[in-house]
Formats: C-alpha cells, structure tokens, sequence
C-alpha cells in the first residue's frame, strides 16, 4: 500500500467496443426433390455439428410460401441447438402468419423438446 500522499498512477484500459455479430442468411439452395411442397423434413443428426446446414435448409424453407408440414420421426440425434432452430423457424412461421403442421416427430426430438419445456412453441395454433 503506497505511503499517503504518494500517487499512484491509474492505468485505465481503452473501451473495447464489442465485435459486431453479423448473421447473413446464406444463399437459398435449392431444396431436394422429397422436400419440396412445404415439406420440412429434418435429418437423421440436429445437433450443433448440423447447425449451420440446418440452419441454411430452415432458411430456404422460409424463403417459399407456406404452410409447411414439419417431418421430424426421422431425427435420431438432437441437441439443445437443434430445437433452437426449429423453435426459431416455428416463431417465425407465427410472426408471418403461416401455417405449420408436424407429420410426426422421433421419441429423441419428444424427449428433448420435454426436457427444454419448449413444447408450447413448436405448436401451431391453425
């Protein structure tokens, strides 16, 4: 502790501004065949190791005029980032107006769904 009277320079660090966060929407690709007609099906894996693909797929659905059938009893894998996205793409179904239904989905993305209490938001109310 310095004797009193003595100063004791004050090192102040610079601001540092956040670094900006840009999401750009990735170009639409052109969906498969077996999912077109506002087909959604989601893969075997939505996991964060799918993420950005699932991501770029969600999105190029979104791009097409509804309503959308959502086919997840294939999904054998699921994580918290995997329900993430599809919550997203059901919120912003209800933003627009659109219509979505679920053709089924997987007792792994049930469980998952249980688990995060998220099961309200993935409901269509049309």
């Amino acid at each position: 502790m310095p004797a009193a009277g003595v100063a004791v320079p004050v090192v102040a660090a610079a601001p540092v501004a956040p670094a900006p966060v840009a999401v750009a929407a990735p170009a639409a690709a052109a969906a498969p065949a077996a999912e077109t007609g506002g087909s959604v099906v989601l893969g075997p894996s939505c996991t964060i190791h799918e993420a950005q693909a699932l991501r770029a797929k969600l999105l190029a659905h979104a791009e097409a005029p509804g309503p959308y059938e959502i086919d997840g009893r294939g999904v054998l894998q699921v994580d918290t980032a995997g329900v993430q996205l599809v919550v997203a793409f059901a919120l912003d179904c209800l933003e627009r107006n659109i219509k979505y239904s679920w053709k089924g989905r997987s007792a792994a993305l049930d469980e998952v769904i249980r688990v995060l209490g998220v099961g309200a938001l993935l409901e269509s109310p049309g």
